[in-house]
Parts: structure tokens; C-alpha cells; sequence
């Protein structure tokens, strides 16, 4: 999952390698990860779907290896890992592991004037977790957007509905 967001928020798109078997069936191994990819998708949909790519792809202190022969490098995400899709009037920052604590920062959100490389300049209408029915808390400050969630558990990355004007 972490994957396919890192590939769209940079313009990308994934390629599965799905090799069926000698009778045209999908092996049920792989079977079970499209249905799991696909069960995550009906609920992220708008980030991924028609998204676009933001000024900034993504932040974080994971280093991503590029090219042909790295994917099979695993990466270890923070919950500092972010990264950014656009769709409508909506900024989608998805944070590549959910946080224990249900507290986030998103550094480029954050208010600071021209000097200091910002790289939003908008009014933050309103912020919410896709999936979720309880809507977190929020304030936006020099360092960044802060958020912060109540029950929001998840062993995929949590995906931010930031409404921008």
C-alpha cells in the first residue's frame, strides 16, 4: 500500500506482476492481496482516483531508493512519512504508518511567510481521516499542521481529507 501512494503522489502508477496459472486461474495468494489492495482502495478512493500530483510529494525521513532493481529494498515508514495527492478542492496527506499516539505533523503545512520556504500559502478549511467517523482535532501553526486522532488504528497508512480554499 505504501508503495502504490509513494508511485501516485510523484505522477507514477504501479505495475503488479500477477502471473496466473498454467489453467488462466490468479494463484489465491495473489488473489487475497488485489482483494486486500482493492478493499483499502473503496475507502481511500479520492486520494488515489483522479488525484494529481502537490507541489511537494511527500515528506519524511525515509530515504526512498530509486530504479529498476530496487523494489525489492523494504522500507521501514514512519509515521513522519507523508505523502501528498490533490483532487477537487482537497489536499489528501497520507501518512505511510499509523501513529501509536494518533499524533501528526505536517511539517509543509505549516505557516511560515516567504523567507522560510513555505510551501502552502491556503487556508485550511477543514481536516478528516478517510474511513473514520470521529473527525480529529487540528490547529495549523509554524511548524505545521498538527493533528490529532481519537481510535484511528490501522496496519495500512491513514489517509488526511485537508479541505484547502
Amino acid at each position: 500500500m505504501c508503495d502504490l501512494v509513494d508511485i501516485v503522489s510523484k505522477n507514477g502508477n504501479l505495475l503488479l506482476n500477477i502471473g496466473p496459472k498454467k489453467d488462466g486461474t490468479i494463484p489465491e495468494e495473489d488473489a487475497a492481496i488485489l482483494r486486500e489492495i482493492g478493499n483499502w482502495l473503496k475507502i481511500i478512493r479520492e486520494a488515489i482516483y483522479g488525484s494529481t500530483v502537490w507541489r511537494e510529494s511527500g515528506e519524511g525521513p525515509t530515504k526512498i531508493t530509486e530504479g529498476q532493481f530496487s523494489d525489492g529494498i523494504r522500507k521501514e515508514y514512519t509515521s513522519e512519512d507523508i505523502r501528498y495527492t490533490v483532487n477537487g478542492g482537497n489536499l489528501y496527506g497520507t501518512v505511510l504508518k499509523c501513529s501509536d499516539d494518533g499524533k501528526y505533523l505536517f511539517r509543509e503545512l505549516g505557516k511560515r511567510d516567504a523567507w522560510h520556504k513555505a510551501y502552502f500559502h491556503g487556508i485550511i478549511k477543514d481536516v478528516s481521516v478517510l474511513g473514520a467517523e470521529k473527525k480529529p482535532e487540528w490547529y495549523r501553526g509554524e511548524e505545521g499542521l498538527h493533528v490529532q486522532t481519537d481510535g484511528v488504528k490501522s496496519s495500512y497508512p491513514v489517509v488526511f481529507r485537508i479541505r484547502i480554499d
